[in-house]
C-alpha cells in the first residue's frame, strides 16, 4: 500500500455503527492520526453543517481535517474555515423530477444553501412537515437550535421556479423503495442523475456531482496525491470515492457491487468498527515500517 496521506470515509453504514454512534475504537484510531501527519475527513450526503454539529456532538472535531458534503458538491476546511461549493440543480429541474414522482407515496426534501433556508449554510425545503420533524440529526428544529436560526416553511413549487438546490431527496419506506426505482429507470433527464443512498432514500443531484468528484477536489484543495488517500464506504454514492483513491476500502456489510469495485473489502462491519480497524492494522503498521 501506498504511503497514506489522507483518509476520507462515509458516515452511516461505515463510520457509524448501526446507533448512529462513533464506536470506541474508531474514536481512538482517527485521534491518532495527526501524530502521522495524516488528513482525516468524512464524505457525506448530508449538509456540511449538520456533520460539523454531528462532530460536536460526537466530541471528534479536533480529529476531522474537511468535510466532503452533498455527496461530494461542498467541501469545507475545518482548519481554514472555508467552504467550496460546486454544480448545484437548477430549481426547473428539480420541479419536474418532483412531478414526475408525486403520485407516489413519496416525500420530497430540497437541499438549498439560499440565505432564506439556511443562513449559515444549507436548509430545507420540504413537503411533509411531520417526516422531516422526525429526521436525526435535524436539519429544521435542530438546525435551529445549534446555530440560532429561525425555523422556515415554504412551500416547494415557487421557491424551485426561482432558485437553485444543493440536491433532491425522494424518502419512502423501504418496503416501498422497488416501485421508486421502476419510476426512476423510466425518468430520463440528462440534467440530474439519481441513486440509491439508503434503503428508504434516493437522490438527484447534478450529473457531475459524486463522491469520486468531491475526493478530487478534496486531494487538489491539501494538495496531496489521489494514490496516497484511504477511503471508506459501503453504498453506491461511495463507488466513485472508492475507485478515485488509492485505496477503497469497502465495509463487510456493504453492497455487492461497491465490494465489487473495491481495492480492498474488509473482514469486519461497521459494527465491528471496519475503520479504526483498518487504520489500526493497515495505516499505521505501514507507517511504523516506514519509520523503521
Amino acid at each position: 500500500m501506498e504511503p497514506v496521506t489522507l483518509i476520507a470515509t462515509d458516515l452511516d453504514g461505515t463510520f457509524l455503527n448501526s446507533k448512529k454512534q462513533v464506536s470506541d475504537i474508531n474514536r481512538e484510531a482517527i485521534s491518532k492520526l495527526k501524530n502521522y501527519g495524516i488528513l482525516f475527513g468524512i464524505a457525506s450526503g448530508r449538509p456540511v453543517e449538520t456533520v460539523r454539529a454531528m462532530l460536536k456532538k460526537w466530541e471528534i472535531e479536533d480529529s476531522v481535517s474537511f468535510i466532503m458534503g452533498m455527496n461530494g458538491g461542498v467541501v469545507y476546511d475545518l482548519r481554514q474555515r472555508t467552504k467550496e461549493e460546486y454544480h448545484v440543480l437548477d430549481g426547473e429541474v428539480v420541479l419536474d423530477v418532483i412531478h414526475f414522482f408525486e403520485d407516489l407515496d413519496v416525500d420530497f426534501f430540497a437541499f438549498s444553501g439560499h440565505k432564506m433556508c439556511g443562513p449559515t449554510g444549507v436548509g430545507v425545503l420540504y413537503g411533509k412537515y411531520e417526516l422531516l420533524n422526525a429526521l436525526e440529526p435535524m436539519e429544521t428544529q435542530e438546525h435551529a437550535r445549534i446555530f440560532g436560526e429561525t425555523e422556515i416553511e415554504i412551500d416547494l413549487e415557487p421557491y424551485l421556479e426561482n432558485n437553485t438546490c444543493n440536491k433532491l431527496i425522494i424518502h419512502c419506506d423501504k418496503e416501498y423503495m422497488p416501485i421508486v426505482l421502476e419510476r426512476a429507470r423510466q425518468y430520463k433527464n440528462e440534467a440530474c442523475v439519481g441513486f440509491l443512498t439508503a434503503d428508504n432514500l434516493f437522490e438527484y443531484v447534478d450529473p457531475r456531482i459524486n463522491k469520486g468528484y468531491g475526493i478530487e477536489k478534496v486531494a487538489k484543495h491539501f494538495g496531496v496525491k489521489l494514490e496516497n488517500c484511504v477511503a471508506f464506504g459501503d453504498e453506491q454514492n461511495d463507488k466513485e470515492m472508492l475507485e478515485k483513491v488509492g485505496m477503497g476500502v469497502c465495509m463487510k456489510n456493504g453492497s455487492q457491487d461497491v465490494k465489487e469495485c473495491s481495492a480492498f473489502v474488509s473482514p469486519y462491519t461497521n459494527d465491528e468498527s471496519a475503520v479504526g480497524r483498518f487504520i489500526e492494522e493497515n495505516v499505521f503498521k505501514e507507517e511504523m515500517d516506514v519509520i523503521l
